[in-house]
């Protein structure tokens, strides 16, 4: 049998580098993995970590997902190459931390251009062609972020709110085409991001909020980075994941991987239609000081 093509963005580091590694080893060889980035200048630890698959089942190339052009061009290339892609795995992503009146506008439209429109310009590149024979599968790389709205998250959860805003709305219709759809949507994980996210926030110039605002996020950062993740997945265990949603071990449309964090709000969120419960419970969670702790 044929291997299954696939398409990742975003593979220089964490989730995109660790799948693009684990589907490629994969010892029936059901996969071969054209693993993208922006900047090859980044692809040393995926060349070291994929070595003995390089040209067979592990196939490296430039795409940066905010240009239109890259996107096309790497889109074509595989197309030209293999005849199809079978599988887009939308992983490229950034995130940051602030308080809502410290961001400048042009990094609030960097991280949309990369989060939710670098989704949009790769399904636009492949959809032509899973539609024209009728199978495919897109998987997105949302975020807990984009089902329930964390503090001082804003921007990032605007974005994967979005992302999944887009998702739900397409999947319905390419069902019709017989294209598969899934949102996978993690938790933390454990990535140089997540480890060196305490520091790189201790870095922002958050002198445009108000104390009281930078008090709230000092709270919520010792509530999210020391509590929320302290038991982070391993980018490998998102990778096994992605793995099972993609040989249909897991068909479901919504794919949440870590299955303790957050689970109260969510469940609020989502049988409180007013979502009165659910906003609370997160502003219990990551903004109120707990007095075990004063």
């Amino acid at each position: 049998m044929a291997p299954q093509i696939v398409l990742i963005s975003g593979c220089s580091s964490g989730i995109g580098l660790a799948t693009a590694v684990f589907l490629a080893k994969d010892a029936e060889k059901r996969f071969k993995v054209y693993a993208t980035m922006r900047n090859l200048a980044k692809k040393g630890q995926l060349e070291e970590e994929g070595k003995e698959y390089l040209g067979d089942t592990l196939i490296i190339k430039q795409m940066d997902v905010c240009s239109d052009e890259s996107v096309e061009k790497a889109a074509k290339e595989v197309l030209d190459t293999e005849g199809r892609i079978d599988v887009l795995f939308n992983n490229a992503g950034i995130s940051g931390i602030f308080a809502v009146e410290s961001i400048p506008i042009s990094k609030a439209q960097e991280m949309f251009d990369v989060n939710l429109f670098g989704t949009l310009r790769l399904i636009k590149a492949v959809l032509p062609s899973m539609k024209a024979r009728q199978g495919g599968h897109i998987i997105n790389n949302s975020s807990i972020a984009g089902v329930v709205g964390i503090p001082f998250l804003d921007i990032y959860a605007a974005s994967k709110f979005a992302v999944e805003g887009l998702s739900e709305s397409l999947a319905p219709v390419l069902r019709q085409f017989n294209i598969r759809f899934t949102i996978l949507e993690p938790g933390p994980v454990e990535t140089a991001v997540a480890q060196n996210s305490e520091d790189w926030c201790k870095t922002i110039d958050h002198s445009t909020a108000d104390q009281k605002t930078q008090k709230l996020m000092e709270t919520m950062l010792e509530e999210f980075i020391k509590r929320g993740v302290s038991k982070p997945m391993k980018s490998s265990e998102i990778a096994a994941i992605v793995k099972e949603i993609i040989l249909g071990q897991n068909d479901n449309f919504r794919c949440q991987t870590n299955v303790d964090f957050l689970t109260d709000e969510i469940a609020a969120k989502l049988k409180d239609t007013a979502s009165n419960e659910s906003i609370e419970l997160i502003r219990k969670r990551f903004c109120e000081e707990r007095k075990d702790e004063m």
